[in-house]
């Protein structure tokens, strides 16, 4: 038998590959033709859910055109920055699509901030109004920067970013980082409804709001609007169900994991999966007063795809450590 090794990779390693958010978005996209064009493997995610406030999914997935095949095995904590540590964290494993051989192991936190921001510019792309100015964001961690970076380079005419979390001191710094990264206005708003009501974009990257009342209102939302939540609750559900289009990334996905409870007691309407859209199946916006909601649940396709980059390039560089896997 032939010795076997994997790569490891660190998320400084991940990092150090140099991958941008540009580049992730352009990634993300082709994930989605794929996805269009019904090319690939990606079932619904198994969790197990340790408290109250956390959860760890499994995600396994196959795309056959990008030849990337593997598993995240992902954690979202939403109390873990109260302890100075990530609230979301993962490991990715690659798998050879020819014998199943793991192949690399890596950090998948990095990773999937990098493919969730960049899964919402392509939203964006085709579902926002090109002239929007101003942005909303609620929540200011990790979510919140890469969004920040990927909508304001999709969309050339933001001028005003609103800002609002609950922890001014993270509010502050996220303020303070990110007036150096882009060259719109940051403010930071007094409250959620300041944030939503005058903005073209919004984005809700707030911890899993799993079993609470809702915090983001639909008489908060302005006609034109699109709204991008990172995680599946803390909206009224009147706002998803009255949206003049709502989009998913993965319908079968969506519906499998959607809570349904007092705040959300049924599936909203279904206009499109993304993927629909780009490969010109339905439509995206097509007024500039539509009201649209995306909402992406995250899909492994889009981790295992960027993952399979990353470790091109770090081979490439000469990074992370080579380990023995079977000899």
């Amino acid at each position: 038998m032939e010795k076997m090794e994997l790569i490891y990779l660190t998320r400084k390693n991940v990092i150090d590959t140099g991958i941008t958010l540009k580049e992730a978005v352009v990634t993300a996209e082709k994930v989605l033709v794929e996805h269009g064009n019904r090319n690939f493997q990606n079932p619904p995610k198994p969790g197990v859910f340790p408290l109250s406030d956390a959860f760890l999914n499994a995600m396994p997935a196959y795309l056959p055109g990008l030849n990337a095949l593997g598993i995240k095995w992902v954690s979202v904590f939403s109390s873990n920055p109260k302890l100075g540590i990530p609230s979301t964290m993962g490991i990715i494993i690659l798998n050879d699509v020819n014998t199943g051989q793991p192949i690399a192991v890596m950090d998948g936190g990095y990773i999937t901030a990098q493919r969730t921001a960049a899964a919402s510019g392509v939203a964006a792309k085709y579902l926002a109004n090109k002239d929007s100015k101003v942005m909303g964001i609620v929540g200011t961690g990790e979510q919140a920067r890469f969004h920040l970076n990927v909508l304001t380079e999709v969309l050339k005419e933001i001028e005003l970013v609103k800002v609002y979390d609950i922890n001014e001191k993270i509010t502050r710094k996220f303020i303070d980082t990110m007036r150096k990264q882009v060259s719109c206005k940051i403010v930071d708003s007094p409250s959620i409804e300041a944030v939503i009501r005058e903005s073209d974009v919004v984005v809700t990257a707030t911890g899993d709001l799993t079993g609470k009342p809702p915090i983001f209102m639909e008489e908060w939302l302005k006609e034109g609007v699109h709204v991008l939540p990172v995680h599946n609750h803390g909206w009224e559900f009147s706002a998803l169900q009255n949206a003049d289009k709502f989009v998913v990334d993965d319908w079968n996905q969506y519906s499998t994991l959607f809570h349904i409870d007092d705040y959300n007691p049924k599936l909203p309407p279904l206009y499109a999966e993304l993927s629909e859209i780009i490969v010109g199946k339905k439509k995206g916006r097509e007024t500039k007063s539509e009201k649209i909601v995306s909402m992406h649940e995250g899909m492994a396709m889009h981790d295992l795809a960027l993952a399979s980059q990353v470790v091109k390039v770090a081979k490439e560089k000469g990074l992370g450590i080579i380990l023995p896997y079977m000899e």
